[in-house]
């Protein structure tokens, strides 16, 4: 992992100390304390077991709109639902219908085990869970703007939510609150498969993270457990904080901890988002050979695709008052349906004397 290489040489020099901060004061023991002793490493381990995968297969059905064309221009229909005449003639058919499939993977908290009834409750990113039921695409000018011609319409006609824990066994897993305005969302799965053990450690709410705090996250990128980190910095997005770990498209969803100076992790915020970029691509609309030479008669295949590009070095996570907001406006929700969390989760529990995160 990249963070790896870059702290070997900060790991002799970050020596967790008494007095790093106000009065408060740290165990003698964490006087010689790195990210790479043997404390840090046993309480990686002790978190990971709480954090699982989660894979979403949605299927949609796809509207494609093709409109009339008078010298390049399309021809409006005032009066019409699209704006413009649909095509009708030539061969083209002015609203095509197609299925496609779209399969996202992410990271989730187990916060609740109910081993009466083999249950286990998630928290995890809302986008990974509860895609929007309608999505619209649109035509875009010489600029590369929107203009008011629909291109496409995408609707959710199904949506499959898996979650993978310790034994690597997949359960069926659904949707219990949505929350898009945070990006958080609580999903439950009901299995006899041993999905991991709930998270054991107290909440972060009297923790301030800010400027350079070190916090490891988990994601699942490919379906695959990682672990990476970076330092905290404050965010231009409302309710989230910057880190600067090399985080990519799986991480959605992901827990992330902060490192304390007595070597303990404790949640502090679900990774929303990463920086990206678009890129449009022009290629044939068929797999061609590569050094395959175009002609003349392919011109008229040629489509225009577009790739979403991860900017690495950067990402955003919810941070923990914005996931105490979440768990207060949500607790009746859950008890409603026989969910109770341990107080912790709604600031209730009485928290221990925490030194300050790591600096």
């Amino acid at each position: 992992m990249r963070f790896i290489t870059k702290l070997i040489y900060l790991g002799c020099v970050l020596v967790l100390f008494a007095g790093c901060a106000g009065n408060k004061s740290a165990p003698e023991k964490s006087a010689d304390l790195t990210l790479f002793s043997s404390e840090i490493r046993k309480e990686i381990k002790n978190v990971s077991s709480t954090v699982v995968g989660i894979t979403c297969d949605i299927r949609y059905e796809i509207q494609k709109f093709n409109y009339e064309q008078v010298n390049g221009e399309f021809v409006p229909d005032p009066d019409g639902p699209l704006k413009y005449k649909l095509a009708s003639h030539n061969g083209v058919d002015g609203m095509v219908i197609e299925a496609d499939e779209k399969s996202l993977s992410g990271g989730g908290l187990i916060i609740n085990t109910d081993p009466a009834n083999s249950r286990y409750t998630i928290l995890t990113s809302n986008h990974l869970v509860a895609p929007e039921d309608t999505t619209e695409v649109y035509y875009l000018d010489s600029e590369g703007q929107n203009t008011d011609a629909l291109f496409a319409r995408y609707i959710v006609k199904s949506v499959d939510i898996w979650v993978r824990g310790e034994t690597n066994w997949r359960a069926e897993a659904k949707l219990l609150i949505s929350y898009a305005s945070d990006d958080l969302a609580i999903i439950e799965s009901q299995t006899s498969y041993l999905l991991g053990r709930e998270y054991p450690n107290p909440m972060s709410y009297n923790l301030n993270l800010s400027w350079g705090d070190w916090v490891f996250l988990f994601g699942f990128p490919k379906g695959i457990k990682q672990l990476t980190g970076g330092w905290v910095s404050e965010s231009p997005y409302p309710n989230t904080l910057t880190v600067d770990a090399v985080v990519r498209f799986g991480f959605s969803g992901g827990s992330v901890f902060a490192l304390t100076n007595d070597a303990k992790l404790l949640f502090v915020g679900v990774i929303k988002s990463v920086p990206r970029t678009t890129l449009d691509l022009i290629a044939p609309a068929t797999n061609l050979p590569s050094g395959y030479r175009l002609g003349s008669d392919d011109i008229n295949d040629l489509i225009v695709k577009r790739e979403i590009v991860v900017e690495y070095g950067t990402a955003y996570f919810v941070n923990p008052k914005a996931l105490l907001r979440f768990f207060n406006a949500n607790r009746n929700v859950l008890e409603t349906v026989g969910t109770n969390l341990h107080p912790k989760y709604y600031g209730e529990s009485s928290p221990p004397k925490l030194v300050d995160p790591l600096r």
